[in-house]
């Protein structure tokens, strides 16, 4: 499990803050709006990679081995993502019948 630490733990992102500080200087401050994202996107992505990292960590302070650690992160992806599906067709649903009774 060991290799799948290191593995997320590449996958994090750096924003390279001296490069849009120079940006900044020739747009004069437009550059800000672009650096304001990509920070805000790389701290997401960062702060979902650690997620994943103390999710596996946790896991094997339980003591599983590498295979349960890996089976029991699957069915917790396949959940979130279960949940996640169920939740996108409540939303649909209560939408089509709010526009039904709005435009009836």
């Amino acid at each position: 499990m060991n290799e799948q630490i290191f593995v997320l733990a590449s996958q994090k992102k750096a924003t390279n803050h001296i490069l849009h500080l120079l940006l900044c200087i020739p747009t004069f401050g437009l550059w800000l709006i672009v650096w304001g994202l990509v920070a805000n996107s790389n701290a997401s992505h960062n702060q979902k990679i650690q997620k994943q990292i103390d999710q596996v960590l946790g896991y094997k302070m339980q003591g599983l081995s590498d295979v349960e650690t890996y089976k029991k992160v699957n069915a917790d992806e396949s959940a979130r993502k279960k949940r996640s599906d169920q939740i996108f067709i409540i939303t649909v649903i209560v939408l089509a019948v709010a526009a039904f009774f709005l435009l009836k």
